[in-house]
């Protein structure tokens, strides 16, 4: 396989939910949970591939205390009774799971019957705190005005990474055995536009297309069809 190559066990750019190998995001961590821990329903925002989900994945393992259910939009088919979905897991004492967390993501997918029927559950304390993901801020617009004014200003919007988060998440998948070299990753960031995911899937291109290390910047350019200019003299 391609990875072996450079000495990786297995594919060091995996874009599945990893909520291990975590650059930047400290402050909406500490955010998240603590609206999470006060009993709130709030809304993550970011462009697809930002992280939302793994954020979710992290809170999991963040608050023990909680009962927490993952519900992704993609999966979630119609007819689906989110109250019916709760008492499937309740005990001989108790009609609902205690200390309920719903965390509702890809949420821009769902119909808002589906968003009311999740806020009832939070209304009637059955749910301890409920959090959504959207993909973007323009489907806030079209969420409830009810669950718009529970929300509030409870909003954390996930930015694209810093230059050195960027270096950092690169550095911290390859394992110590980075290919890339500085202008490489520069490269590789700059097309992602900060983007994690992307900035994953072009790491993974590229060494699929290359085996020399370290990787330079041409390769980089050469593989993913925009080679720079060069400015003779400069």
């Amino acid at each position: 396989m391609w990875y072996k190559r450079f000495g990786w066990k297995k594919n060091p750019f995996s874009v599945k939910i990893n909520d291990s190998v975590f650059v930047g995001l400290t402050e909406e961590r500490k955010t998240l949970a603590n609206f999470v821990e006060g009993g709130n329903i709030c809304l993550i925002v970011g462009e697809k591939g930002a992280g939302k989900s793994s954020l979710l994945k992290w809170l999991e393992k963040r608050l023990k205390k909680f009962n927490f259910f993952y519900l992704n939009a993609e999966w979630i088919k119609d007819g689906f009774n989110i109250d019916e979905y709760l008492r499937k897991y309740a005990s001989i004492f108790r009609d609902y799971p205690k200390n309920t967390v719903l965390l509702i993501d890809e949420a821009q997918r769902l119909d808002n019957k589906f968003r009311i029927d999740a806020q009832a559950l939070w209304e009637k304390n059955i749910a301890k705190s409920i959090v959504f993901s959207h993909d973007g801020e323009a489907h806030f617009e079209s969420l409830p005005m009810q669950l718009k004014a529970r929300m509030g200003n409870r909003i954390i919007k996930i930015k694209k990474l810093k230059k050195d988060d960027a270096y950092e998440l690169i550095r911290l998948r390859c394992g110590g055995k980075n290919p890339f070299d500085e202008y490489a990753m520069d490269e590789i960031i700059i097309r992602s536009n900060g983007n994690p995911r992307l900035i994953l899937e072009n790491c993974e291109m590229v060494c699929i297309a290359t085996d020399k290390n370290p990787i330079s910047r041409y390769e980089v350019a050469r593989t993913l069809d925009k080679i720079p200019e060069i400015n003779i003299g400069k």
